[in-house]
């Protein structure tokens, strides 16, 4: 008797406790949709590091006005940012990063005229796909490597232990679309491509920082 007595208690607060979870669940689900790429226009803030260098064009990764490809010594860096003093040179910045990041570029001679056409942009510094994986823009000539594809591998995706990368330009729209592929190292002989491209497919992006 006591152990039927037991067995309705607790079937009873099984039944409660479905009750209170369910709205829960489905409130959660709904939340990580992706219904519109959130576009963010990335301003850095101000770092306390100091380098000197020189910018001779508009960046090539982001269609920006106040946003420049810029040199020290033999190394390149782009996208380097204008602040939002209008004046101030930010390189190397992180935009994921709240704190100030990157470093101040003391420029040795003035910015050169800005000649970035009007309109919207496809690119971006930095994306974050659907499932949180943050992929940072790469400047410069990159091919697949793999002897079939034949877009450059735009952006570097920050996976500890996979070499997952997006290929070609980002599809804009309502909601952004990034061909993402995980490179694979082969170790054969030399007719054999470096690399091979396994698990390609389409992604939905989360946020765009321009």
């Amino acid at each position: 008797m006591y152990l039927k007595s037991w067995n309705a208690y607790l079937s009873a607060f099984m039944v409660i406790l479905i009750i209170l979870c369910v709205p829960v669940m489905s409130q959660a689900g709904p939340s990580k949709k992706i219904t519109k790429t959130k576009i963010t226009k990335y301003i850095p803030k101000i770092p306390s590091e100091k380098r000197e260098g020189s910018c001779w064009t508009n960046s090539n990764i982001i269609q920006r006005s106040d946003v420049w490809r810029c040199m020290i010594g033999n190394e390149i860096f782009d996208p380097c940012y204008t602040a939002q003093d209008k004046t101030t040179i930010v390189c190397d910045a992180k935009p994921d990063i709240k704190k100030p990041s990157g470093f101040v570029l003391k420029l040795v001679k003035p910015l050169p005229a800005s000649d970035v056409p009007n309109g919207p942009s496809s690119s971006a510094s930095m994306v974050e796909l659907e499932d949180g994986t943050i992929c940072d823009a790469i400047s410069g000539a990159t091919g697949a490597t793999d002897g079939v594809r034949t877009e450059r591998i735009g952006y570097s995706c920050r996976m500890s232990s996979k070499n997952m990368v997006i290929f070609g330009d980002l599809v804009p729209g309502k909601v952004w679309i990034a061909e993402k592929g995980i490179l694979v190292e082969q170790k054969t002989n030399d007719d054999l491509p470096p690399m091979l491209v396994k698990d390609l497919r389409k992604v939905k992006i989360r946020t765009v920082w321009q």
